[in-house]
């Protein structure tokens, strides 16, 4: 924590009109995020909790509210704390002691209603806590029983955490990432406390709108009065413009004389937030020339589309008769549109929801900037196989299926941005001075090379440890390189990954069956390996254990695309592994996961003249890729829900004729959510 003072005399008993608007004090609380003192003796004199101040830093510049966070009514100080996320709130922050706020108008609002509710709770997210806090100290002050809940991104940006902590009777604290207190989100914390019958007769939220809005959300039908302090576009202060308009209920209200506080439950928390993005393109122009001095959120450089970009695909007609890629990448514009959607999340839960932490919102935002190469490289910084995982990860469980946007339409299309990026750097290669790492005298044995062996022995690599990966297969990628088709996935690009990894000093080693070419206790005690990482995939298959399941023309899905994936079976006989002929034969497929559509899919490319997929529960319960699935349907794959096979039928050669189905009704959910 950094902090700078002027000394000035405060104690005069004359007013020192020259110096309004002073820098008494500054101080770093965090990243961004910068407490200041200014003299404001007739604010400071008048100000009540819940109140806020316009300012303005340059002639040219804009008015901007700050809520006044607390006062100092002898010395005529008033406490401001400012986040620099937009090109005033940054020149904000560069001023110093002894420089001066060109403008100040204060207190404007209505003060907070402060009177004595029982026990109060206070949530306050990010910089929230800067307004949450002199709202809560009044409360206390009129005889509540506080509890706060403060949350942050991670540790360091928790502010004001003594302050709130002498004034609250309970304190719990939330980080994003888990590094203090509850790992989790202030909404979280909150439903687990009234799951335990914590009891509140008045709740305030302050912070970003999403959580503002979920928090009310929850409080909702506890019947817990609920407060959530206001932010948005303000001209004026005084009510003269309107530019700060929202709905509340059926009333149309201004926060800069009727707020900031409204009821939660009522308020259109949509029409806020389309409103608060009216000038973010502008905003974005306005901190070009600053790029290189600061650093800061940027908002969208265009105005968000509400439609989510649709990925151009190969034609129907041409594709059923290829493996050729079927999703062909989005264009340059097409990524750029789709960035524009992303809300740059404070508390980003897309990076929760990815496997490695992939810093998402920075990625895409870099998209915005144009800095594409930069933006491939910060996602290679925390995933060894881009080009691979935006094609195939399992995104809609994953980092879209958390994307806020999922509540109101389709969430940010995550997989396809990371797959533009990789793939421009892939076609664009930067050539950087190569780093030496420092050995650290380890090795290591990776068994198998699927994407997890692979992922590990990329992050093991740039620790400096020495690192070998055995395959059993003649080829390298695991599921990648025989489970998934070519027309989903390339095999050149799950080649050239692996490639990446070779030039950084991965070897490889094929043809290699670790317990049984060599054992565990032959790499480590004769071959010198210090530690293994077992990848060895989901092993042997699933089958139904229901009568002829052992008739001809009765494949494993594992067996079926390893055949066409790794041996190349469709190119039969210039390739010397067969598969059934499956010409203008029917083919039925058990499942409805990725799997099953592949080889449905699959199917169709080998001939079939129809693939049906087989499938127990409704299609809202499939747990295959959405876009998976619309592909299928457009391919002309048949689907059969609610049917479950019971036997297989055969001819006397043994030979599949076809399968008695059973009608299935949905049950209770499983574990998985899924009926």
């Amino acid at each position: 924590m950094t902090q700078n003072k002027m000394e000035l005399n405060l104690r005069e008993p004359n007013l020192d009109y020259a110096n309004f608007g002073l820098i008494l004090t500054k101080k770093q609380l965090a990243e961004d995020i910068t407490h200041f003192e200014v003299y404001s003796p007739l604010i400071a004199a008048k100000v009540q909790a819940g109140q806020f101040v316009m300012l303005r830093v340059s002639e040219l510049g804009e008015r901007i509210p700050l809520t006044i966070v607390d006062r100092d009514s002898q010395a005529g100080a008033i406490t401001l704390i400012v986040q620099a996320v937009g090109k005033t709130t940054c020149m904000l922050c560069e001023l110093e002691p002894g420089e001066k706020i060109l403008d100040i108008l204060g207190p404007l609002g209505t003060p907070s209603e402060i009177e004595n509710y029982g026990r109060a709770l206070i949530v306050a997210g990010g910089v929230g806590a800067a307004v949450a806090f002199p709202v809560a100290k009044a409360l206390k002050a009129a005889g509540n029983h506080i509890t706060a809940i403060v949350g942050a991104r991670t540790k360091d940006l928790i502010i004001l955490k003594d302050e709130i902590e002498a004034i609250s009777d309970e304190v719990y604290f939330t980080t994003d990432d888990g590094s203090f207190g509850f790992h989790g989100f202030t909404s979280m914390q909150l439903q687990q406390l009234l799951d335990h019958g914590a009891h509140f007769d008045y709740a305030l939220a302050v912070g970003p709108v999403p959580m503002m809005r979920s928090i009310a959300d929850i409080t909702k039908p506890y019947q817990i009065p609920t407060k959530v302090s206001l932010n948005p576009i303000m001209v004026d202060g005084t009510g003269m413009c309107g530019g700060c308009r929202v709905q509340v209920g059926d009333q149309v209200r201004f926060t800069c004389v009727e707020g900031p506080e409204f009821d939660g439950h009522l308020v259109d928390f949509d029409t806020l937030m389309t409103r608060n993005r009216t000038y973010n393109h502008m905003e974005a122009c306005r901190l070009e020339p600053k790029l290189g001095e600061i650093q800061t959120e940027l908002p969208m450089t265009v105005a968000p589309p509400k439609a989510r970009q649709v990925m151009p695909e190969l034609p129907v007609a041409e594709r059923i008769h290829t493996f050729d890629e079927v999703a062909l990448g989005f264009t340059a514009e097409q990524a750029r549109l789709e960035a524009a959607r992303c809300l740059q999340c404070k508390n980003p839960r897309c990076v929760d929801g990815c496997p490695v932490a992939v810093r998402i919102p920075e990625f895409i935002q870099l998209i915005l900037e144009d800095k594409i190469t930069e933006s491939a490289s910060l996602v290679l910084e925390d995933n060894i196989l881009p080009r691979v995982c935006g094609r195939v990860c399992p995104q809609t469980e994953q980092c879209e299926g958390a994307c806020i946007l999922n509540k109101k339409g389709k969430a940010i299309a995550i997989g396809a941005l990371e797959r533009y990026v990789s793939d421009y750097l892939a076609e664009h290669p930067v050539e950087g001075e190569k780093t030496t790492i420092k050995s650290s005298g380890f090795k290591i044995a990776c068994v198998g090379s699927g994407p997890a062996s692979l992922s590990c022995a990329g992050d093991l690599i740039k620790a400096g440890h020495d690192v070998t990966v055995f395959e059993a297969f003649h080829d390298f990628g695991g599921v990648l390189r025989y489970g998934i088709p070519e027309f989903r996935l390339p095999k050149a690009i799950v080649g050239k990954e692996i490639q990446q990894l070779a030039d950084q000093g991965v070897k490889f080693v094929p043809d290699v069956l670790v317990g049984a070419t060599l054992t565990i206790q032959d790499l480590l005690q004769r071959d010198g390996f210090d530690a293994l990482f077992i990848g060895t995939g989901a092993g042997l298959p699933n089958f139904l254990h229901v009568p002829g399941e052992n008739l001809i023309g009765i494949y494993s899905a594992n067996e079926f695309l390893t055949r066409v994936n790794l041996m190349k079976a469709y190119l039969y006989p210039q390739a010397d592994t067969p598969i059934l002929d499956m010409a203008d034969k029917r083919v039925a497929v058990i499942g409805g996961g990725n799997t099953a559509l592949d080889s449905a899919r699959v199917a169709l490319r080998l001939g079939a003249s129809q693939a049906s997929i087989i499938y127990r529960r409704s299609e809202a319960e499939m747990p295959g890729r959405f876009e998976e699935i619309e592909h299928a349907k457009a391919e002309g794959v048949n689907f059969e829900f609610l049917r479950n096979p019971i036997e297989f039928l055969g001819k006397q050669e043994g030979h599949l004729s076809g399968i008695r189905l059973i009608k299935m009704e949905l049950g209770e959910p499983d574990d998985s959510g899924r009926r």
